[in-house]
């Protein structure tokens, strides 16, 4: 599965969230904005002539070039995430930098058949799709109840949805696990279309991102994002009248 890489790239959220200036014109991106997170500086060049969209790390010792840049979006503590056609990458606020890379490999069908039962007390079987390799990250479905109803991330129009999903786990009942998910693009005004509330269950596909960012004490945190693809079935909660997607 391939993702449409857009051009130029869309940088108005960080454009928002964040001070920067324009770049010297580099031989082959061209023109760019520079953004500075400490001593980590990241220039995004959004259109380059000949090239697509490309983000340019330079830190206190090195650089990390990043091709085919398909996001660039404000994290929520002052950072800046990057997904990419092969993984993503993300700077924090005190430019420390992580990123992730997912080569190419075959298909799999990981928990096939696992039976489990929601909050609900009613059985139902999951499969976990895993396609490494992709540009959106690992397939997954999962069925869960929202923690709330899905919001914008920023005030900007256009900007992406973010809800929590709930799942249960039967290892821990009292503890169900909790899944970051974003939607964007078509996925978004789908989403949107479907006024889903807070306890609504769903079952999603998902584009899971995983990576590391070592912070300045030199210890390691793990931040792992969802990307919506489509929502396969929508269970609503109490008796409202919402559009339900059709089977």
């Amino acid at each position: 599965m391939t993702q449409e890489i857009s051009k130029p790239l869309d940088t108005s959220e960080i454009q928002t969230a964040y001070p920067h200036e324009a770049t010297p014109t580099h031989e082959r991106f061209g023109e760019g904005e520079r953004y500075s997170f400490g001593s980590t500086q990241a220039d995004v060049y959004s259109k380059p002539p000949e090239l697509t969209p490309v983000v340019y790390v330079r830190m206190v010792k090195g650089y990390l070039a990043v091709g085919d840049v398909l996001h660039v979006l404000p994290t929520e503590a002052g950072g800046l995430h990057v997904d990419h056609a092969h993984g993503a990458c993300e700077i924090s606020k005190t430019g420390d930098v992580a990123s992730v890379y997912t080569p190419p490999s075959a298909f799999r069908v990981s928990k096939d058949g696992e039976t489990r039962t929601d909050v609900f007390g009613r059985s139902y079987t999951q499969t976990s799709l895993d396609v490494e390799g992709t540009p959106e990250g690992v397939r997954i479905m999962i069925y869960g109840s929202l923690e709330a109803a899905p919001k914008a991330v920023t005030a900007k129009r256009g900007s992406p949805l973010q809800f929590f999903l709930l799942e249960y786990d039967p290892t821990n009942p009292q503890e169900p696990i909790r899944h970051d998910v974003w939607a964007r693009s078509k996925a978004r005004d789908s989403l949107q279309s479907l006024k889903l509330k807070k306890g609504d269950s769903i079952e999603a596909v998902l584009y899971r991102h995983t990576w590391e960012v070592e912070l300045q004490g030199g210890e390691k945190e793990t931040h792992t994002r969802h990307n919506l693809a489509t929502i396969t079935r929508v269970e609503r909660i109490g008796n409202a009248k919402r559009k339900t997607p059709e089977q």
